[in-house]
């Protein structure tokens, strides 16, 4: 952006704690008009503590999602970034108890994958009407891209429905970068690792290992990653899945 751009629109969701929110920080920071949403009511507090604008509402509802895109179009007449960061962690597996099976997949497949598609749906036409072209941004894991040297395979074991709702990500992703592309707007995954933040310590336990720990990237980092991708304008890369890995360089990869 220069002095001559107009101010940037952005909507973060999930962004009551965690990457959300630290994502929104920097934004609003850099002066960007920043709507933000979460199903935790904790949001309104956050948006009043950092300037953004708040909505509560679970991600996988139509309607909610229409309302906040509509209102955002409202108060700021464009969107330039959706970052889908609303998600869930959840141990899942195939000896997983067959009673609530169908619900336990719908809410872990609604907030890690229908609220991406909900949302990236709602603001590209708007994107494409603005003509201005924008960014989708969806918040993915390391589970559906290893670092290069870890000896390990795809997926992580023992969480089928969070490690399958973030591989749909890539569907969208990939697609709709091929169609968005005419109309300038760049659609990417953030494949980060262990990162600290709130779910990812409800996840590990009270006690997680010291040493392990200690490689967490911090919401910062990855924000600075995110802030790093959208300043590449109208040419940088988009179709990409950004790895970023715990114990390694938090510093963004050449373009896939």
């Amino acid at each position: 952006m220069t002095d001559t751009d107009p101010t940037m629109t952005a909507i973060v969701t999930g962004a009551a704690q965690g990457i959300g929110r630290g994502l929104a920080e920097r934004f609003t920071a850099d002066g960007w008009n920043v709507v933000v949403t979460d199903r935790n009511p904790k949001i309104l507090d956050v948006a009043g503590e950092i300037g953004a604008t708040g909505h509560v509402g679970d991600v996988a509802d139509a309607h909610h999602v229409r309302f906040v895109v509509d209102a955002t179009v409202t108060a700021h007449g464009s969107i330039d970034v959706l970052v889908n960061n609303a998600g869930e962690v959840e141990a899942t597996g195939t000896k997983d108890p067959w009673d609530g099976i169908d619900a336990q997949f719908d809410r872990l497949f609604g907030s890690n994958a229908k609220g991406a598609f909900l949302f990236g749906r709602a603001v590209a036409p708007v994107m494409i009407d603005g003509g201005r072209g924008g960014n989708i941004v969806n918040i993915s894991t390391d589970h559906v891209k290893p670092c290069p040297d870890c000896d390990r395979h795809h997926g992580h074991g023992s969480m089928d429905l969070y490690n399958a709702a973030k591989w749909a990500l890539n569907g969208f992703t990939f697609d709709w970068a091929k169609t968005l592309a005419k109309h300038h707007i760049r659609v990417n995954n953030i494949c980060m690792g262990a990162t600290d933040t709130e779910m990812l310590r409800g996840y590990m336990g009270s006690d997680p290992d010291p040493e392990y720990q200690a490689t967490w990237m911090s919401t910062a980092q990855i924000a600075d990653i995110v802030a790093e991708l959208i300043a590449e304008g109208p040419d940088g890369r988009t179709a990409n899945s950004i790895g970023l890995y715990a114990g390694y360089p938090c510093v963004m990869p050449d373009p896939e």
